[in-house]
């Protein structure tokens, strides 16, 4: 054995040990990992991938791809280390950007640059380099790693041509920025580590688990050992490694910094360099600002590429057509070109589609490029203008079989209705403001957005709507988003002022939607007779023979609630269920589940607990699932008073109520309320019940707990099965007395599924999954699915004291 070192133009040296197998007539190279003295954080998933696609028996070309600082060569050198010893003749990683290259050669050199990375000499008769390396890798199995750095792989695919028949087995793995593009290729991308997401934020030990968080706690505590994640400075860790775009070498250089700054004072830093882009160091990613040497597009790629910015998150292949209006597929290639560059990232999507998106310092860079050429407003007002359309188009669709689909896409373009808002007001187009903004408060609305509604309305007012229609859906919208806003004083005056405009139009549909509003307004206030000669007068004016179908339910569903809370509960249980009849006619299935909210809550009342329990678990289930924020809470508060009903003999109960309505309460205080007009056992009365049986001391315990539950631990606490303790099953035999069925969902529930995922693994409709994990909770006696986790990955712990007394 001996070692040597190679060490290339631009001063890089890597040791390399050479080791001669029995029997083979050369050397054969293994080279050691560059970074064996840091661990690896994040990339576990990746290797298994990469070390099991190597593997193929008969040999084939693996792509390494990703944006500069992704970490590429750390994971090739990672793969090398641990699978090189699989190859019975070795392998050899080669750095490119280490040796010299002759352009002279028609391959740029390569073919000439490994033959003397293998150490191979021509013999007497002479030979190309192509020829050398044939030769030597003729029935050998061998694993070939070639890192490209920031070289274009020009020459790979056809040195790959030239010598992989020659070969028993030959793996090439390429690491570089850019594709191949050859026939048999398999690329395999490499993405930024996954950064904190608010809900990540808002816990720390949650926090701590994300992996661009990880990493740079693990190497900032290599220079600075006391640095540690805590509660003060978790939102700024959170902030630099979104800041960072979760690209490990920016991490570690951040990481390098911090041996003697604050993370708050090296945040501020990042953000005046962003701001005015001048940091560019070694973090800046792919650098669309650089030009076309840097990225190897062509000038028309880098030109549309550089306009893609203006997308502030991710975006797919029609927005990008639709907001620069190009041909579909002529967009859809120019992409996929930009992601075979690593220019542009891809973000796979639930129903097969793909979005795209671009690195922060990239984007920056863009923006700032466009800016400079004066661009940046037209590109703005063209992404204005797009998404205004877009969304127009796509409200309509909130009220029918595609609800779910409208909701999903406009949760992808939030961000950039925002920026196109934003980019509106500063322009000083309030009509512009107007129409968008009453297009998104529908989602705002049910998202629990309501401030963002209220603020954009109100800009748009302020700056002056000259266009009658378009004011009067302005004020209309306005008035309702205060009402969820807790001022229906403020809403009021607008409500006013548009049914006087809408009367004067003789406008029935106009009138018609801002009564519905009024009455919800005296339902908030209590004037109840207001509320119901409101809504009885809407539904004098609709004609039964028209259209207005989802009127009529939405306004029937309105006055089931004023008539149950005036005591007829017979004439709101009658307008409630044809209410849910009108809207589940036109596949309405979100407006439905909101009527079955109303009529669990009459049921219950009424003593039939166990069709309200059904009820309003699965109106609660489809409301969370379409992320209807503000009947979220509604429901939470009828399933607490369902509960007590219907269980409320132990303890357990009344201690989850109290959690269920503190987290009814802090959902509803952030989006809005949606509790005008419940009975006051779901307020004040069932408040004083749950207080007064629990003690003040334990109740506010759980008040409090429930409080900091997200949407989803609420929502799951709500679900999960209550059973009286006297109903039990013994422990001795609980994993046992699961059915097959239940034991699939009991175990894919230990994978951390959700109900969703939980039926698509298993080909079962949502409802079904519920109704498996709720028995399974009956059976295992947990209350809880990380209860379930634990029972189903320790099944026999139960049993062991009762096994141990009887020895």
């Amino acid at each position: 054995m001996r070692a040597h070192s190679n060490e290339g133009t631009k001063g890089t040296i890597r040791i390399v040990e050479t080791v001669r197998r029995p029997g083979a007539d050369a050397p054969t190279t293994h080279q050691r990992a560059r970074y064996a003295l840091t661990s690896r954080v994040g990339r576990d998933t990746e290797l298994a991938d990469l070390k099991a696609r190597a593997a193929a028996p008969n040999g084939q070309i693996l792509t390494l791809t990703g944006p500069v600082g992704v970490g590429k060569s750390r994971l090739a050198s990672a793969l090398f280390e641990q699978i090189c010893g699989d190859f019975a003749d070795g392998g050899r990683y080669v750095e490119l950007d280490t040796l010299s290259l002759e352009d002279t050669d028609a391959d740029g050199g390569l073919a000439r640059a490994v033959a003397q990375a293998l150490e191979l000499t021509p013999g007497a008769a002479g030979g190309t380099p192509l020829d050398l390396l044939r030769e030597y890798l003729g029935g050998r199995d061998f694993l070939l790693v070639l890192d490209c750095g920031n070289r274009p792989p020009h020459g790979i695919a056809e040195l790959w041509e030239a010598v992989a028949a020659a070969a028993r087995r030959l793996c090439l793995l390429t690491v570089g920025t850019r594709v191949l593009g050859m026939y048999g290729e398999h690329r395999v991308p490499l993405f930024p580590l996954a950064v904190p997401t608010p809900h990540d934020t808002a816990d720390l030990g949650r926090l701590g688990q994300v992996d661009s968080v990880r990493l740079l706690v693990d190497r900032t505590k290599a220079v600075r050992p006391g640095f540690r994640l805590t509660q003060e400075n978790r939102e700024t860790v959170a902030k630099l490694c979104q800041m960072l775009d979760g690209l490990p070498l920016s991490i570690e250089l951040a990481a390098s910094r911090l041996k003697v700054s604050s993370p708050r004072a090296l945040l501020d830093e990042l953000s005046t360099d962003t701001e005015t882009d001048s940091g560019a160091g070694p973090e800046v990613g792919a650098g669309v600002g650089a030009g076309v040497d840097a990225l190897g597009l062509p000038s028309s790629a880098v030109e549309l590429l550089v306009r893609l910015a203006v997308f502030t998150e991710s975006f797919g292949v029609a927005e990008a057509a639709g907001v620069f209006e190009l041909p579909l597929d002529a967009t859809r290639q120019a992409l996929e070109e930009m992601v075979d560059h690593s220019a542009l990232l891809t973000e796979e999507q639930r129903d097969g589609s793909i979005r795209f998106w671009m690195l922060r310092r990239s984007r920056a860079q863009a923006l700032e490029h466009l800016r400079r050429q004066e661009l940046l407003g037209p590109v703005r007002a063209d992404h204005a203008v797009f998404f205004i359309r877009q969304l127009h188009t796509i409200r309509r669709q909130l009220e029918g079989p595609r609800q779910t689909a409208a909701l999903e896409q406009f949760g992808h373009w939030h961000q950039d209705v925002l920026a196109a808002l934003e980019f509106l007001v500063e322009e000083g187009n309030g009509e512009a403001v107007a129409t968008l903004a009453t297009a998104a408060q529908p989602y705002w609305l049910l998202r629990g957005e309501v401030e963002s509604a209220t603020h954009w309305l109100s800009e748009a007012l302020r700056l002056g709507v000259e266009r009658v229609r378009v004011r009067l859906a302005t004020l209309e919208a306005l008035g309702e988003a205060l009402l969820l806003d807790h001022d229906p004083a403020g809403a009021r005056p607008w409500l006013d002022e548009a049914l006087a405009a809408y009367t004067e139009l003789a406008d029935g549909p106009g009138i018609a939607t801002v009564r519905r509003h009024l009455a919800r307004l005296a339902q908030l206030e209590r004037d109840l007779p207001a509320a119901e000669n409101l809504l009885t007068l809407v539904l004098a004016d609709l004609d039964p023979r028209g259209g207005g179908q989802w009127c009529r339910g939405a306004v029937l569903a309105r006055l089931a609630e004023v008539r149950r809370d005036r005591g007829d509960a017979a004439s709101a249980s009658r307008h409630v269920t044809e209410a849910v009849r009108l809207f589940e006619r036109m596949e309405d299935t979100r407006s439905a589940a909101r009527a079955k909210l109303t009529l669990a809550g009459l049921l219950g009342t009424q003593g039939d607990y166990e069709r309200a329990e059904q009820l309003a678990c699965r109106a609660l289930l489809l409301l969370h699932d379409r992320g209807d924020l503000p009947e979220v809470a509604r429901g939470l508060a009828v399933l607490a008073e369902l509960l007590t009903h219907k269980y409320g003999r132990t303890a357990a109960v009344w201690e989850r109520a109290a959690r269920l309505l503190g987290a009814s309460d802090a959902l509803r205080r952030r989006v809005g309320d949606t509790l005008a007009g419940q009975p006051e056992a779901v307020s004040r009365t069932l408040l004083g019940q749950v207080s007064e049986r629990m003690g003040r001391s334990a109740f506010d315990t759980a008040w409090q707990e429930g409080g900091r539950c997200t949407p989803d631990e609420a929502v799951a606490l709500a679900l999960a099965l209550i059973e009286p303790a006297e109903h039990q099953p013994r422990p001795t035999d609980l994993v046992g007395s699961l059915t097959r069925r239940e034991h699939e969902v009991a175990m894919l529930v230990t994978e951390g599924l959700t109900n969703r995922e939980v039926a698509r693994r298993l080909g079962i409709a949502e409802w079904t999954a519920v109704n498996h994990m709720r028995k399974v909770m009956q059976k295992l006696g947990c209350t809880s699915r990380v209860q379930v986790a634990g029972r189903m990955l320790r099944p026999l712990d139960t049993a062991a004291p009762a096994a141990a007394a009887g020895r």
